[in-house]
């Protein structure tokens, strides 16, 4: 019996595909819209995230492959699923706090997948999850709360309208060109060469705290608050 070209096992909040390295695109997702047509009972009807591993792939075939899991069953992918512990914690608090119970689904927030390039704009009155990355001269505007699971790079204005303090917006890699939360603009400090360059690449959340922007690491306390300081996915 041939041997499939990917292992699939249930996951904290979904699944996880694991890829052989040396499968080809074509037939890799071959099998998995015969998997998952053939399963679609088994699956059911839910909102999932997704890891993918074993085999390095572009942004392109990420999407290939979401579209044929989404296209031949009844499951939507809300999100992608990194390996790294510290993300991992990341993305499942994302999905969590971002599921909208079925009173206010689609209603109080939203989802982007996909990579905004420059000149591309992102408006929307709700908070936004987006499952990709926000490139240099790309732009993203919302009312509420902005988590980008990717990196950002290009400006952001969250909190529209709004003085209240609470609003924030979330990366996993954190570099905007401009950042504002309500009339308040980000300005960032010089920065000494105290860390490592790795430490720019860790998750961090910019909050309006006291009339101020506020830049922190992510970290499980702080992924706490956001729970007691974000209510716009809870329908309150």
């Amino acid at each position: 019996m041939k041997e499939r070209s990917f292992t699939l096992k249930s996951y904290r909040n979904g699944l996880a595909l694991h890829i052989r390295p040396e499968t080809e695109m074509e037939t890799l997702l071959s099998e998995i819209k015969e998997k998952f047509e053939s399963s679609r009972q088994f699956f059911g009807s839910m909102q999932v995230g997704l890891a993918l591993s074993g085999k390095e792939l572009t942004q392109d075939e990420e999407n290939a492959i979401l579209d044929a899991i989404e296209e031949n069953s009844d499951l939507q992918i809300v999100c992608l699923i990194g390996e790294d512990e510290r993300i991992q914690y990341l993305l499942d608090e994302a999905f969590e706090e971002s599921r909208p119970t079925e009173e206010s689904r689609g209603e109080d927030g939203q989802f982007y997948r996909g990579t905004l390039k420059k000149g591309q704009s992102l408006e929307t009155e709700h908070s936004v999850i987006i499952l990709g990355d926000v490139n240099p001269g790309a732009r993203v505007f919302s009312s509420k709360d902005v988590i980008v699971l990717g990196t950002l790079f290009g400006e952001v204005h969250a909190g529209i309208g709004s003085e209240e303090d609470g609003h924030f917006v979330c990366a996993l890699e954190f570099s905007p060109e401009k950042l504002k939360i309500g009339s308040h603009k980000y300005r960032k400090k010089p920065e000494k060469r105290l860390w490592p360059d790795s430490y720019k690449k860790l998750p961090k959340m910019a909050a309006l705290q006291g009339g101020e922007i506020i830049v922190k690491p992510v970290t499980k306390e702080l992924l706490g608050q956001i729970t007691i300081m974000q209510s716009d996915y809870n329908g309150q």
